[in-house]
């Protein structure tokens, strides 16, 4: 790993001043884009790109511990100052909720509802913390001299379980950027910046713990990218066991090995990810105690085994109505109902606010924005396989249709019987696997086989756009894979300011509910913000599938490369797979042939599955030359902090 501390110097490394309008128009503050004869990394500086990566993220963590500072105190809960302010923490919230500050044990003596890394984590900084003092009552003396009570002092505790959490993220923060700096071609090294000066990345860093999963994901696709199957595995695991979201990386990775035919390595990785995150949960499932609700009425098997007591009783998880401590995640989980940032949550607002006749002007505006994105959809379709217009706009009509008769019906039936928390389970479910599926198949099909974060990053968005729950912290999830997937500043900055938009309207309608409309916003407010977030990371997918439909057109291979976070994938071929859109042979990528170039003997007389694909060629590319397009509350006295809305 010491051969990875430092990067390269390349005289070919990529500039994002050259090559991306937004830095370029930034740069002017320094001077600008560096000349046309700038030999870019041939200096040998301290300052390589990865350490100057390091000092940016650092800037960035400490600018969000600054921003989130005044919630350390928790004597400022109070008067609706952590949403006023912007700087609600579950850091806080849950250091006295989960009974952390009591000396509790997750999973042990409390039912923590976090998975087993996380819960770790929570001990392993609260035995520390521990050392601080608790709040003390501060008296004064009054004008005849007695003695009265003034206020408490601030809980030292809690103050320094944030700020060892702060420093615990902010090594995992400094992990994400350097392993996704590592997994990126070293010509393009820069594009880690989208990471590590990313505005969400400050905002919720210390919102939860789910910077931890993203060191753990980033970590996992540094290793595949180096060719490291097990301990891709390894880090996969533990990302899962951290946030369940690192599965989706086995999935997009699965269906890529399959088309080249590198399912042996595939399964090593997941055997090897199974393995960590069983070695992890085993432990704990083994010594968890059991509780019903929030109480404890039985030891966990380990404990009990020991004591001569009926632990075979206990296997499954379950005791006289009490239920293992681990299993509080899952439980959680599957019962609560649509959460705040969930377009099922203002599926239900929209159907409940308004009588049906409102529902006329939503649907005729729902028939607009159905037409505009089938009617794309099937531009682009007809342009790539004219063969199959009809096909094509059969299929678009039908499901416009399906729209357009689905939106009233749907709203009626919301606002008649709500949404129960089991068919929303099913719907969320339902809805997750046919996104699935048409990713895996576009991955599969596509003429070109697509690069490993463009996949990976179309799963997160459809399980975080389809999900019931997606907490404000989770937009952290896609930083390394937007920085991987598609580096454009622009439409990057544009979602990052939709991120911050819905933040900022969720707390002022926080504040809105806290005070019975006095002040704040209302819920349409944060609702439009919502679903205005989620139309964004569709936009951001649909440009995706354009690159993978079109590789031409993604900067990374723009260089004529292939995937540099492909590891084992990075210019194999296919040996199954990419049947849509294939007119010619196959061509060294980076070099158009012309179309009176003839075909030699064997390339006319061959199928395209069984070309022979020269070393260092991800295979077929479609019929068309190459063209460089780049786009352009609590009382004073009273130290811990009970609100859990922001729990995710």
């Amino acid at each position: 790993m010491a051969g990875m501390a430092t990067t390269p110097a390349s005289p070919n490394r990529t500039s994002p001043a050259r090559t991306d309008p937004v830095v370029a128009g930034a740069s002017e503050l320094i001077g600008g884009p560096p000349g046309r004869h700038a030999l870019l990394g041939a200096s040998r500086s301290w300052w390589t790109p990865l350490r100057v990566l390091m000092l940016l993220v650092t800037l960035t963590c400490v600018l969000g511990y600054a921003q989130k500072s005044g919630c350390r105190d928790t004597r400022n809960w109070t008067d609706e100052y952590q949403y006023t302010r912007m700087c609600y923490s579950d850091v806080v919230a849950l250091y006295s909720q989960e009974g952390l500050v009591d000396g509790k044990l997750p999973y042990l003596d409390y039912p923590t509802e976090y998975p087993p890394v996380i819960g770790g984590a929570m001990q392993l900084v609260s035995s520390l913390a521990g050392l601080g003092s608790a709040p003390a009552a501060v008296f004064r003396t009054d004008e005849a001299g007695a003695q009265v009570f003034d206020h408490y002092s601030m809980d030292s505790r809690s103050a320094l379980f944030y700020d060892l959490t702060a420093l615990l993220f902010l090594v995992a923060a400094c992990v994400a950027v350097f392993c996704t700096a590592l997994t990126m071609a070293p010509s393009r090294i820069w594009d880690a910046a989208l990471l590590a000066l990313a505005p969400t990345l400050a905002l919720h860093l210390l919102t939860n713990w789910d910077v931890l999963a993203v060191a753990f994901a980033a970590g996992g696709l540094l290793a595949w990218s180096r060719r490291a199957p097990r301990l891709a595995g390894i880090l996969f695991g533990l990302g899962v066991v951290t946030k369940l979201y690192p599965a989706l990386f086995l999935l997009g990775l699965a269906v890529l090995c399959l088309r080249t035919g590198r399912m042996r390595e595939w399964a090593r990785t997941a055997v090897y990810a199974v393995g960590a995150a069983v070695a992890v949960m085993l432990p704990v499932w083994l010594t968890a105690g059991y509780f019903d609700g929030t109480t404890k009425v039985s030891d966990g098997i380990w404990s009990t085994f020991w004591g001569g007591g009926d632990w075979v009783a206990l296997l499954d998880g379950e005791q006289a109505g009490a239920h293992n401590g681990l299993q509080r995640f899952f439980e959680l989980n599957s019962e609560r109902g649509a959460d705040w940032d969930s377009l099922a949550f203002a599926t239900t607002w929209l159907a409940g606010k308004y009588d049906t006749g409102w529902f006329e002007p939503l649907h005729l505006v729902v028939l607009a924005i159905g037409l505009t994105a089938a009617g794309a959809a099937a531009a682009l379709a007809v342009r790539r396989w004219p063969w199959l217009r009809a096909q094509v706009i059969g299929t678009a009509v039908a499901c416009w249709l399906v729209l357009a008769v689905a939106t009233p019906l749907v709203l009626g039936a919301v606002r008649d019987h709500g949404i129960p928390v089991g068919t929303l389970n099913v719907l969320t479910a339902v809805g997750l696997v046919l996104a699935v599926v048409g990713i895996l198949a576009l991955a599969l099909l596509a003429p070109r086989r697509p690069r490993v974060p463009q996949v990976v990053l179309l799963l997160v968005i459809a399980f975080l756009v389809t999900n019931k729950v997606f907490s404000p912290q989770y937009t952290i999830w896609l930083l390394p894979l937007m920085a991987l997937a598609r580096p454009h500043w622009r439409l990057f900055l544009v979602w990052q300011a939709c991120e911050i938009w819905v933040l900022f309207t969720r707390f002022m309608h926080f504040i809105y509910n806290d005070t019975s409309g006095a002040d704040g916003i209302d819920r349409g407010w944060f609702v439009g913000a919502v679903v205005l977030r989620d139309l964004m990371l569709c936009v951001i997918a649909a440009f995706v599938v354009r690159e993978i439909l079109r590789p031409e057109l993604d900067v990374v291979r723009d260089g004529g490369m292939d995937d540099p976070a492909g590891g084992i994938l990075d210019g194999a071929p296919d040996v199954r797979g990419g049947r849509l859109g294939l007119r010619l042979p196959s061509r060294p990528w980076g070099r158009a042939v012309p179309a009176s170039a003839p075909l030699s003997g064997t390339e006319a007389g061959t199928d395209q599955d069984e070309l022979s694909w020269p070393e260092g060629l991800a295979g077929p590319v479609g019929d068309e030359p190459r063209v460089a397009a780049p786009e352009a509350s609590t009382a004073p006295h009273s130290p811990r902090p009970v609100d859990r809305r922001e729990q995710g």
